[in-house]
C-alpha cells in the first residue's frame, strides 16, 4: 500500500525539521531537586517539575510546572531559555498524560508570547498528530520548519558536569 501524498508530505516536513534540530543537538541539564519543602518561586517550581520530568513522572511534573507558569503569567521572572523549557515541558507532560487540550492550550500560550520559537509549533504539530488532525499537524510542522533558525543555541544550555 502506497502512502498518500498527504502522509508523505507530513513525513517529509517532519524529517526536514528533525534534521534541523539534530544539527542543534540540545541538552538540558536539570539540577537534582528533592521536593521536601513548599516551592514558592517560579524557578524553584521549574526545578521541581524538571526533577519529576526527567524521571518520566510526567503526572507529578505537571503541578509544579503549572504553578510556575501561573506565577510567570502574573510576573515574568524566568530568563527566556528557562521560560521556553517550562512551556515545552509542561505542554509535553500534558500531552504524554493524555490531556491534549491542555497541551494545545499551553503551546498556544507559548506561541502567543514568542511567535518565533519553533519548538512551540513543533510540539503543537505533535499534539495535533495525536488528535489525528493531520491538516493542522502539517500546518504547524511547516511553521516550525520556517522558524528553525530560532532554536535555542546549544551554548544556552547547561552541560552535564559543568
Amino acid at each position: 500500500m502506497r502512502p498518500s501524498a498527504h502522509s508523505f508530505r507530513l513525513q517529509l516536513v517532519l524529517c526536514a525539521f528533525l534534521l534541523a534540530l539534530a544539527a542543534c543537538s540540545q541538552t538540558w541539564a536539570v539540577t537534582d531537586f528533592q521536593s521536601q519543602h513548599s516551592s514558592s518561586s517560579a524557578l524553584e517550581l521549574v526545578r521541581e517539575g524538571s526533577y519529576y520530568y526527567v524521571k518520566h513522572d510526567f503526572k507529578r511534573a505537571i503541578g509544579p510546572y503549572q504553578k510556575a507558569l501561573d506565577l510567570e503569567k502574573e510576573n515574568r521572572t524566568l530568563d527566556k531559555t528557562i521560560w521556553k523549557v517550562l512551556i515545552d515541558n509542561l505542554g509535553m507532560a500534558y500531552g504524554i498524560t493524555g490531556d491534549l487540550d491542555k497541551a494545545k492550550d499551553t503551546f498556544k500560550y507559548g506561541i502567543s508570547k514568542d511567535a518565533d520559537y519553533p519548538l512551540f509549533y513543533y510540539n503543537m504539530a505533535c499534539t495535533y498528530g495525536e488528535m489525528k488532525d493531520m491538516d493542522n499537524a502539517i500546518k504547524y510542522l511547516e511553521l516550525a520548519f520556517d522558524r528553525r533558525e530560532n532554536i535555542i543555541p546549544r551554548r544556552a544550555y547547561a552541560k552535564p558536569g559543568n
